[in-house]
């Protein structure tokens, strides 16, 4: 459908200036075991102004676009997907964009320009190993798709001299290109709401945030609680973080039309407010655990992903026993004792998150994949690697606005298989659900949401029938001297 643009360039440029939020990270913060990791290049967020109401679009008119239509596995390929696939491995990585990484590869819908928005086209310049990232944050997502004409991606906050216009080539990101030739790249596969981190992970769980549209900040003050110790979450019953309001169905209309002319200002004072940061959802490890499948959620310090710890029954529950350190990942891979599902979150130094080194972290995945493949586990195994929110960077694809959390811009995903059609370049619409859809299907579970429900399976980037691809054992690179 088309989107509903707003009238004139000098209203957006009006409401930036007041209404634009910092990056969807703030300062450093206790990591596990009470190190604190030192972060840079992540502002603090500021509340955004209040703002004109924008002219309404027609009466009666959805602001929404259909959910795509799913490509669904017949009985026959789900049968073979089981006996085929024991072991599902979903990575999760931060903070990049489909044509930030892969806009020059061969075949895939990329671009190498980019649309700013004052109407110019600009070129997505060399980045370098270590670069800041822009504003990632709820708001920045809808200022930046700016209701689908993806051009203001340079009004983001830390945005202004387009730092999002950056691109990686081949001989930067050798591996990451590697593994898309030897297997499988999605050029349309989502982020499922519009940032920032924190909750694209509770969406990597539950195909929903609960209403949250951000994790806790310093500013404003008052989110870290009384304590002051940042997102603890459960733990902390006077943590608060910003959340839709309970909605009618003429105020859910309400945002998506807010959200289609780019004013996340009206948006967040009419339909946002600071909640206790702890909530009860169903996700998907309640219905593995409840299926009898294995699972654990293997993370890495990070000042940002504390997934589990927004889930008050998971918490304080029996499976918070499967929330462990990322270290585990190989120990438990080599004990022979890796479960049937498996989320897997790293370090943020190795996340490929700026101001980090993308080499360093390009080399993480290296190292797991490797050993993944020299496992025996592997004849049985699909992982799925992706980005967890675009970052702020430059992408040309306009994302489904399906409801009222997006989705997001894409950002890249590679499917690693000995089964995975090999060399695909996999066109159809994808998000972080429809992983679940894909475990669900396998493993014979509901869906948790309409998320999941409307997703497509991504069975149909196997090839069951084929002989195993062969192992594609990678050198980590030397990143010394890399710039």
């Amino acid at each position: 459908m088309t989107r509903p643009r707003r009238r004139t360039l000098v209203a957006v440029s009006a409401l930036l200036g007041a209404l634009l939020v910092a990056s969807s990270c703030s300062p450093a913060t206790p990591a596990r075991g009470g190190s604190t990791k030192a972060r840079t290049g992540r502002p603090a967020y500021s509340p955004p102004s209040r703002s004109p109401e924008p002219t309404s679009t027609a009466p009666g008119s959805s602001p929404f676009d259909q959910y795509p239509t799913p490509d669904i596995a017949s009985a026959e390929q789900v049968a073979l997907a089981r006996r085929k696939i024991t072991h599902v491995v979903f990575m999760v990585k931060e903070n990049r964009t489909f044509d930030t990484y892969f806009g020059t590869y061969p075949g895939a819908d990329g671009a190498t320009r980019g649309r700013t928005c004052d109407g110019k086209t600009v070129p997505l310049v060399r980045a370098h190993d270590v670069t800041q990232g822009p504003d990632h944050s709820f708001q920045g997502g809808i200022h930046a798709i700016d209701g689908g004409r993806m051009d203001c991606f340079n009004t983001l906050y830390s945005g202004h001299d387009l730092q999002s216009y950056v691109q990686y080539g081949r001989d930067q990101i050798p591996n990451y290109w590697a593994y898309a030739k030897h297997f499988v790249l999605a050029d349309r596969f989502f982020s499922s709401i519009y940032g920032p981190t924190g909750v694209e992970h509770v969406a990597t769980v539950a195909a929903q945030t609960g209403r949250f549209i951000d994790h806790e900040r310093a500013n404003p003050p008052g989110q870290f609680g009384t304590n002051g110790i940042p997102r603890e979450y459960c733990e902390d019953p006077t943590e608060r973080a910003y959340s839709l309001k309970r909605l009618a169905p003429g105020q859910i209309r309400r945002v998506g039309v807010l959200e289609n002319e780019a004013q996340p200002g009206p948006l967040f004072y009419r339909f946002g407010y600071l909640r206790r940061a702890c909530m009860d959802i169903k996700i998907l490890p309640d219905e593995l655990t409840k299926a009898g499948v294995s699972w654990k959620y293997y993370l890495g310090q990070d000042d940002y992903v504390e997934t589990m710890k927004w889930i008050r029954h998971v918490r304080y529950g029996p499976e918070w026993s499967n929330v462990v350190s990322d270290d585990r990942f190989l120990t438990d891979l080599r004990a022979g004792k890796l479960p049937a599902v498996s989320w897997l979150i790293p370090d943020t130094a190795v996340s490929d998150h700026p101001p980090d080194s993308v080499c360093a972290g390009e080399n993480w995945t290296v190292r797991i994949l490797n050993a993944l493949q020299q496992s025996p586990e592997w004849k049985h195994t699909a992982v799925v690697v992706t980005w967890d929110d675009f970052g702020g960077f430059y992408d040309h694809v306009p994302p489904p606005h399906v409801d009222m959390y997006g989705m997001g811009p894409r950002v890249p995903m590679l499917l690693i298989s000995p089964w995975a059609r090999p060399g695909l370049i996999a066109h159809q619409t994808l998000e972080f659900s429809s992983v679940l859809k894909m475990i669900e299907t396998i493993w014979g579970l509901p869906a948790l949401t309409e998320r999941d429900r409307n997703a497509s399976d991504m069975l149909d980037l196997f090839d069951f029938t084929q002989k195993p691809n062969p192992k594609l054992i990678l050198r980590q690179r030397d990143c010394r001297g890399v710039y």
